[in-house]
């Protein structure tokens, strides 16, 4: 019956009882009909109608007067082209205008007091849990168009929408927006996220674990941290392969925690096993679930060697195993196999290539002939002590101060029995090779890549070697005042190169033998030796137009970790692989000679000595930290570089 009374009615394209549309909802229904006050909803009163779902909104009588005048006005204020809310009728007003002709004349006799909305319709539709907003009127922006012409001018309210009161924010609105702080975060991080910056981004899963393969995979990433850690790598290497290996092998949902010792991984199974394969769960819903599987494994690492070649192989391993081209039984396998490799040099070459470069590095800042055949002796005889000392199990402090006061005793004695030599450039030419440097870039690196707990640790380890050189100078010095030995000039021995050609040609050979003994692969020292060149050429530049010592040391440090980044992308290997081998031509060996024996023999002046300590330090801070930075400089020129494309391992 309500069909058919309705019937006359379907002229009106968007009349919501008609099949026009999709009947508004009850909410949102303007209850004054086109042009009645909407801003008067929130104040009508809610009657109860027979037969109604929920209660429907009647004006009050000035309400009602209101909405009649402005229904009379013979002003337009809408767009005639754009689609109009039209009113809600009763069954008795369809009844009763049901016989008019046309529309327009249906509408001015319809009073705009008398149109309520209906109750909820009948019809299935999908209900939202928004609460009731008001509507923006329609009105016209600019002028009405001609009839029979079309305007081409944004009409406002031609798509209506429901929108948030104030959108044009006063004065204090505007002021309080902008003293308002940042919204607190509402969800952590996903770990996987972390990798954005490093070789291993845009990870793509291949492969689902189940509680038995996750617990593999996590024991298979342990091993592979601890062989990484064993070779020297620094904490942000470690953990971006860690996760790296775990997401690849659908291991997502994990935790790291590195410190200077031990490696920590923490996983709980997120999987939803439902039918409908909906995942609704939150995170607080699947650490409360006490069905869910969760997995801790940790590893300590308490030694390490010199072994680039083994650390090459396990970056270029985590490579072939995000590029999806590896199962992980043969990746097990193939880290066993790095594990069992013997490393690429034997240990006599290793000393020969040690004893070479002392040499070289002591006729490179000026020690000459004899000075280098003492350096050579004296790194013979400390590689024995060295060797038995370690077959002890002595700690490494009084192994550095051994080596240290051996060096030292040694050139002074040799001085003072008429040898002609520098005792301060042969005593800095082993001292650079006894710096811990890998720890000095390792610590720089941690501290600026956030993990503070780690790089305390290295801080600390590296200190105390230091502080063995130290105090084996210190002993060698008093030895050879005890013995007969005078003073000597130490202000004579500033750092005054032979020549920049014939000492970049000795410390490049340098180079090249102490990349052989930190036991990088064949192929990867001519690159050393070529990073190690970019930052000779940017060094004695400096010099030449005189920058000062500091920012000439920081600036030769970043061109050689920006040619190492390049290089190691192409090789697809670390980048201290090459960076710290590269950088032995800056290491303050002279420096720290100098503050000690002004410490040590010059008591009666403690200024200059505790300068030359501090100025050493602070180069040796600005060469690993130059490095560090040269490494961040160049990310985004070597994207294209690493072993896993963007595009081809894009997650899905």
């Amino acid at each position: 019956m309500v069909t058919d009374q309705r019937a006359p009615l379907r002229p009106f394209a968007a009349y919501p009882s008609s099949d026009g549309g999709e009947e508004p909802d009850v909410h949102v229904v303007e209850p004054f009909g086109p042009g009645g006050d909407t801003t008067l909803t929130g104040a009508a009163r809610p009657v109860a109608r027979h037969g109604a779902g929920l209660p429907a909104v009647r004006p009050t009588e000035a309400q009602a007067l209101h909405a009649r005048r402005r229904a009379g006005t013979a002003v337009p204020d809408v767009v005639p082209d754009a689609p109009q809310a039209l009113p809600v009728l009763s069954t008795s007003q369809i009844r009763r205008h049901g016989d008019t002709p046309e529309p327009q004349q249906r509408r001015e006799q319809l009073s705009a007091a008398e149109t309520v909305p209906l109750a909820a319709s009948a019809r299935r539709r999908r209900r939202t849990d928004t609460v009731p907003v008001s509507r923006p009127e329609t009105t016209t922006i600019g002028p009405l168009p001609a009839p029979g012409k079309s305007s081409d001018r944004m009409q406002r309210g031609a798509y209506p929408s429901t929108r948030a009161q104030g959108t044009r924010p006063g004065g204090r609105s505007r002021l309080r927006s902008i003293l308002q702080g940042e919204a607190a975060p509402t969800a952590p991080m996903r770990v996987v996220e972390r990798l954005n910056a490093s070789p291993f981004a845009n990870l793509r899963r291949f492969g689902e674990s189940t509680s038995r393969q996750a617990r593999r995979t996590l024991n298979f990433a342990l091993r592979l941290a601890e062989t990484m850690f064993h070779y020297g790598a620094d904490a942000l290497d470690v953990e971006n392969a860690i996760i790296a290996v775990c997401a690849t092998y659908g291991v997502e949902n994990v935790e790291v925690d590195i410190t200077n010792q031990a490696v920590t991984i923490n996983y709980v199974a997120d999987d939803d096993d439902r039918a409908d394969g909906e995942d609704t769960r939150t995170r607080e819903d699947v650490f409360n679930d006490p069905d869910t599987n969760s997995h801790t494994v940790m590893r300590v690492v308490r030694s390490w060697t010199d072994n680039y070649a083994g650390l090459a192989e396990t970056h270029q391993l985590v490579a072939d195993i995000t590029g999806g081209e590896m199962p992980r039984g043969e990746a097990e396998r193939r880290l066993e196999a790095i594990n069992a490799k013997p490393k690429p040099y034997a240990r006599w070459m290793v000393r020969a290539a040690t004893t070479v470069a002392a040499m070289s590095i002591t006729v490179g800042i000026g020690g000459g002939v004899l000075g280098a055949l003492v350096a050579g002796v004296s790194s013979v005889v400390n590689q024995l002590v060295a060797h038995r000392l370690g077959v002890w199990r002595i700690p490494e402090f009084f192994t550095l101060a051994a080596q240290s006061g051996i060096l030292t005793t040694l050139a002074l004695l040799l001085s003072w029995a008429g040898v002609d030599l520098s005792p301060a450039r042969v005593i800095a030419g082993g001292i650079i090779l006894l710096l811990p440097t890998a720890r000095m870039v390792s610590t720089m690196q941690d501290a600026i890549n956030g993990f503070p707990v780690t790089a305390a640790g290295r801080l600390l380890s590296t200190s105390m070697a230091f502080l063995g050189l130290v105090a084996g100078i210190a002993g060698g010095v008093s030895i050879a005042g005890y013995v007969g030995v005078p003073r000597f000039d130490v202000s004579q021995s500033a750092f005054d190169p032979v020549g920049p050609l014939t000492n970049s040609v000795f410390l490049l050979i340098a180079t090249g033998l102490i990349a052989v003994t930190m036991q990088a692969k064949p192929r990867h020292v001519l690159s050393t030796v070529v990073a190690a060149l970019g930052g000779l050429v940017v060094y004695h530049t400096g010099m030449a137009i005189g920058l000062g010592a500091r920012l000439d040391t920081a600036l030769a440090a970043v061109t050689s970790g920006c040619v190492a980044t390049v290089l190691a992308a192409r090789q697809r290997i670390p980048q201290l692989v090459l960076a710290i081998p590269a950088m032995t031509f800056l290491l303050p060996g002279l420096s720290i000679f100098r503050g000690m024996y002004t410490i040590t023999v010059e008591t009666d002046t403690y200024g200059p000595g505790i300068v030359g300590l501090v100025n050493a330090m602070a180069s040796i801070v600005a060469l690993a930290s130059g490095v560090v930075l040269g490494k961040y400089l160049m990310r985004p020129f070597v994207g294209h570089l690493n072993g896993t494309s963007s595009r081809r391992n894009r997650r899905r």
